[in-house]
């Protein structure tokens, strides 16, 4: 019998309160930092250095966390993480200088990392395998709009002034309250096993090299998309909604290039989608130097947006395609360590290449990226033969921070788990 989406937002709604509610929090420091450090004329190479820490953090969360919070429990390890990731917030303002901000941004990624992995496994328990696809749509769809409103945010106070980062310390402190709150029972983590990434490699080369081409983009966009967006003359508003019409467009493309990826070869929508990357980007550089409208340039954000936030997903979708399923939540775990990898490589070349260059560089390292890995698709798709649609997996917005989401997955055979 179909379960009710009403049934199901029920059961996990408080789950979602919290994990909106640090997303929100976490979003408005990612664009209030380099906002003031752009203030304070940080050169831009320190800038990507500082935020690229938050995806070393990242990382050694993804694949730490999980042993935090199998040796306390979910609400200790969900109040531990938030109460340190709200106390690096308000630590922001206070310690102003290029290692503290470095040191603190690699805390604040690991603890993102652990907030996540948390709330993840928790859906993944109350989840049965008839709801699991509608859980993972509502949580990705309250993290595209706490995303969003977090940009948005940015607007209420001063970026110069304490009152941002405060603001975004309450949101994470107040993520406590519904999990804390909560009458769930804290969920088992499993096992799966295990797979190389030679292995994952040798069975899909686009898979493993494009979650690290997807990292480079999405990590030096979301690290210096706002300082590019200031280096074009955008005052602080138009920069923030800048940057969340990218988020928009990432929400709102899934659907449809996720149906394209599911009805025609993988690697040619993933080339193509490359491709609108490429040519959104030499209209956003023909627009930033000619003086072209701003709902124009909001218009190329959507397009951008949805084409950097597709990638990573259809990446995972062409790798479960050429493995058992028995590996795909080991191949996840791998993928999202390639694609952490990747968004620490990207703003440290990216502010490399802008301090070069200027600001308009920016879009040329996305467009160079983006062309290359899809001449790269393009050669695969010439040496390999598709896979008959009618024996792909099936297309799934996923998660890109810790490997649990992977059970949330509806096309992993997820552990046993209570039905909603």
């Amino acid at each position: 019998m179909t379960t009710s989406v009403g049934k199901v937002l029920a059961a996990v709604r408080s789950l979602l309160a919290g994990g909106g509610a640090f997303i929100v929090g976490n979003s408005l420091l990612g664009i209030v930092l380099p906002l003031r450090m752009a203030a304070a004329e940080y050169p831009v190479m320190l800038i990507g250095l500082i935020m690229a820490a938050y995806y070393a953090g990242l990382a050694l969360g993804g694949n730490y966390g999980k042993r935090i919070i199998l040796r306390v429990g979910h609400i200790r390890a969900f109040a531990a993480f938030a109460a340190v990731l709200a106390t690096t917030a308000l630590a922001y303002p206070m310690l102003f200088t290029a290692v503290a901000w470095i040191a603190l941004r690699f805390i604040n990624g690991f603890c993102i990392a652990g907030l996540q992995a948390t709330i993840e496994s928790w859906l993944n328990d109350r989840s049965s395998n008839a709801t699991r696809g509608r859980v993972l749509g509502l949580y990705m769809m309250t993290f595209y709009l706490a995303v969003a409103s977090g940009q948005v945010l940015v607007n209420v106070a001063d970026v110069d002034g304490p009152e941002l980062f405060m603001l975004a310390a309450a949101l994470i402190a107040l993520a406590l309250v519904p999990v804390a709150l909560t009458s769930l029972g804290a969920p088992a983590l499993a096992g799966h096993r295990r797979l190389s990434v030679r292995t994952l490699y040798a069975n899909s080369p686009v898979g493993v090299v494009g979650a690290g081409v997807a990292g480079m983009l999405v990590g030096s966009f979301y690290g210096l998309g706002v300082v590019f967006a200031r280096g074009i003359g955008l005052d602080v508003a138009q920069s923030a909604l800048f940057m969340t019409m990218v988020v928009v467009g990432g929400f709102g493309f899934q659907w449809p290039i996720g149906m394209l990826a599911d009805r025609f070869d993988r690697r040619i929508v993933l080339a193509a989608v490359l491709t609108m990357v490429g040519v959104a980007w030499a209209f956003v550089a023909f627009a930033s130097v000619s003086a072209l409208s701003l709902p124009t340039l909001l218009g190329l954000a959507v397009l951008f947006g949805g084409a950097i936030s597709s990638v990573y997903p259809i990446c995972v979708a062409q790798a479960f395609d050429r493995l058992d399923r028995a590996h795909y939540v080991s191949a996840s775990g791998r993928l999202l360590m390639i694609y952490a990898l990747g968004a620490m490589a990207g703003p440290l070349l990216a502010s490399a290449v802008m301090a070069v260059r200027g600001p308009y560089s920016f879009f040329a390292f996305e467009s160079v990226v983006a062309v290359g890995f899809a001449v790269f698709v393009g050669y695969g798709v010439w040496r390999r033969p598709p896979i008959p649609a009618d024996q792909q997996e099936p297309f799934v917005a996923v998660s890109s921070v810790t490997p649990v989401a992977a059970d949330l997955d509806p096309r992993c055979d997820g552990p046993a788990a209570r039905p909603v």
